[in-house]
């Protein structure tokens, strides 16, 4: 079956199908081609944003979309940063429209904040000053900002829920910088 012919009958399959077919992906047999992952997503994603499923369910096809998008950095070369985003805005989303699972690594509050903070590679001062004159940063570094921006997103929009601590101190001094960022 070809990859196109693939993406095809990926519109019937249930989520374990999914899940069997990625278990038997290598470099020889995967799709190369991020923009044939990032359409194998479309079905499962708008599953996962569907408020007529519950939410087992749509947390179940969310898992689905961040395998996909997992497949499509190992074969196909698709940017962290991108993953990244992708990953955290999904993850953001269900928790905050199903709440936070405890111990769930994909769905639990603390797990995303862990994940976003350890994605960074600027701390918030550093990411601070270079905003304050980032028109005549170079474009390598402009990017880098907009990527800690991109990736903070989903963070805004759960900044409420995040509890005391630590991480609660280092989201709030993202957050007031994020605006900053170009």
């Amino acid at each position: 079956m070809s990859h196109q012919d693939l993406a095809d009958d990926m519109k019937e399959w249930p989520v374990v199908r999914f899940h069997q077919w990625m278990s038997t992906l290598d470099q020889d047999n995967a799709p190369r081609s991020i923009n044939w992952w990032l359409r194998a997503r479309v079905m499962p994603q708008h599953r996962a944003y569907d408020e007529n499923l519950t939410p087992e369910v749509r947390r179940n096809w969310g898992a689905v979309v961040l395998s996909l998008t997992e497949c499509a950095e190992r074969f196909a070369g698709y940017d962290r940063w991108e993953v990244a985003a992708d990953d955290f805005n999904l993850r953001g989303l269900l928790i905050r429209k199903l709440g936070s699972v405890p111990d769930d690594e994909n769905w639990e509050l603390g797990a995303l904040v862990r994940s976003v903070l350890a994605i960074v590679t600027l701390t918030p001062g550093q990411a601070s000053e270079m905003a304050e004159h980032w028109r005549t940063l170079p474009t390598d570094q402009i990017h880098l900002l907009r990527r800690h921006k991109i990736v903070l997103t989903p963070l805004a929009l759960l900044a409420d829920q995040v509890l005391a601590g630590p991480e609660a101190e280092d989201v709030r001094a993202w957050l007031s910088i994020r605006p900053s960022l170009p």
